[in-house]
């Protein structure tokens, strides 16, 4: 491992004000089901996608993004959550031009700190860079923020494992009418080389990239928008041969229809029965995707979505569909009749025939578009075009196979945020996966209780972030929630000009959604 390098790479100041306004996947129908995924071999292995960071030594692996003059700049935000300092090690890994040997650093963190990251200045000559984060407290958590020069901002927490097999459900690569640019990072942190298989399959077509080496202690980015061109839609299925990876992705995007911005979440590691969604919603100017991948070799899955809600007076019926052997469905959810008027509600992907399914959603906002009441016949290719909203973004939030008795959410709100728009801030969703038990769930900042809540079975809650932030008194802090029984807690950040979601980090023992009764 090299020394530190010379240049610091840590910054004591989190103020990221930036456009995140991208509009992202087009697709004009409710269901779009994809073409065939030819695979030579495939393992139905699950592997959570939540995993607890409550070891002794726990690690937080970003799989990273572009250097300051690159797709998306890679920018990593360590926040603690505890009264009492903390140090951690940053570890950075390099990769394409110019990678060089991991740099270590170090760092002190302060009670209830936010520290600012930027790996490319420990490698300031590699064309993409990522980090390892190894802390001994699990109050300290880790995101990854990619950013864009089209002035686009996405955001996810980093992952806490690797695995042999990863899902990425939908990506877009119309380079040249829609400047969509779609990047799998895959990092492998160990000492010995790995090996992986990928296939490509997309509304244009499939493709593949076989024996992919991903050196060791280094970082590869594959550039889809290379392998297939001009695609609406596009899913990634990565088999680890050898070896193991932490694997994510970015999207960018800078045209009429797909707006201009970034977005970016961790792959799903594996397949499962049953995922949530906690963060998906249907309104004007928003429009929720959900995706729904089957990897399977020869296997059909049939696939319920369903809705959970906050009124046990409303049911929904559930959004039934077919997923055959290899192919990945959308779901439009502002497409559904069903789902007006039902106020928030969080979603949950069931396999009902037991063939395990990966499942994400996409939300994307335009601000100042047309009317989306306006003629039927009036409608883009891409999609139909959606009525004027506050606060245009994308997000992209990969599914929990998993639940847990205690949650930490990083949480950004500014108080300019919240006095140019009442609606700024975002929300906090809490979700009980039981179909029996009733849950009683406390939220707090830096151990003040601040609401108490009681979730019955199957059913959501979404709390309000202003208040929270108001109680905390500063911009940046980490809410912890912490329930009777195993909840699942997402969270959805809306700013002066973005938004963006993700799960929480899951830092008490998980339990697999499948097995709540």
């Amino acid at each position: 491992m090299a020394a530190a390098s010379d240049q610091p790479f840590v910054m004591r100041s989190v103020r990221l004000l930036a456009l995140f306004a991208i509009a992202g996947l087009m697709t004009a129908g409710a269901l779009v089901d994809l073409p065939d995924r030819t695979r030579s071999e495939a393992a139905d292995r699950h592997v959570p996608a939540l995993a607890a960071p409550t070891a002794a030594v726990n690690t937080w692996f970003c799989p990273g993004g572009s250097g300051p003059s690159g797709a998306a700049e890679l920018t990593i935000v360590i926040a603690n959550a505890s009264r009492e300092p903390r140090s951690v090690d940053v570890q950075v890994l390099s990769g394409g031009a110019g990678a060089d040997d991991p740099v270590s650093q170090t760092v002190e963190l302060a009670p209830l700190e936010h520290l600012l990251v930027r790996p490319s200045d420990a490698a300031p000559d590699a064309s993409w860079v990522a980090a390892m984060v190894e802390t001994r407290s699990s109050d300290v958590i880790v995101e990854q923020i990619l950013t864009a020069p089209q002035a686009g901002l996405g955001r996810s927490l980093c992952l806490t494992r690797t695995a042999e097999s990863w899902v990425v459900s939908n990506g877009a690569t119309r380079a040249a009418v829609e400047g969509e640019r779609f990047v799998l990072m895959l990092l492998n942190p160990f000492p010995d080389v790995a090996v992986a298989d990928i296939e490509l399959v997309a509304d244009v077509g499939r493709d593949s990239i076989e024996g992919l080496v991903v050196p060791a202690q280094r970082v590869v980015a594959v550039d889809v928008t290379e392998e297939v061109t001009v695609a609406a839609t596009v899913a990634a299925f990565v088999e680890v041969v050898s070896g193991r990876v932490a694997a994510s992705w970015i999207q960018v995007a800078d045209g009429p229809n797909s707006g201009s911005g970034t977005r970016a979440a961790p792959a799903a590691p594996g397949s499962a029965r049953l995922w949530h969604l906690p963060v998906a919603g249907v309104g004007p100017g928003r429009r929720d995707i959900v995706a729904v991948s089957n990897p399977s070799r020869s296997d059909v899955a049939e696939v319920d979505l369903e809705i959970l809600t906050e009124d046990p007076a409303v049911r929904v019926s559930p959004i039934e569909l077919t997923v055959r052997a290899g192919r990945t469905a959308l779901v439009d959810l502002s497409e559904q009749a069903r789902l007006e008027g039902v106020g928030n509600f969080s979603v949950a992907v069931r396999s009902l025939n037991g063939a395990p399914v990966a499942a994400s959603v996409t939300s994307v906002t335009v601000a100042g578009s047309a009317a989306a009441d306006g003629d039927p016949a009036d409608v883009a290719p891409e999609g139909p075009r959606f009525a004027e909203t506050g606060v245009a973004g994308s997000a992209a939030t990969s599914g929990a196979d998993a639940a847990s008795k205690r949650w930490l959410v990083p949480v950004e709100a500014t108080e300019r945020d919240l006095e140019a728009d009442g609606s700024a801030g975002g929300s906090l969703t809490v979700v009980n996966p039981s179909a029996l038990g009733i849950v009683e769930a406390t939220v707090s900042v830096a151990g003040e209780l601040l609401r108490s809540v009681e979730l019955g079975p199957g059913r959501s809650r979404t709390l309000p972030l202003p208040p929270l932030r108001e109680a905390a008194g500063v911009d940046r802090f980490v809410v912890e929630v912490a329930a009777s029984s195993p909840v699942i807690v997402g969270r959805e950040l809306v700013g002066l000009t973005s938004r963006s979601a993700s799960l929480g980090a899951a830092v008490a023992e998980t339990a697999p959604v499948v097995a709540i009764r």
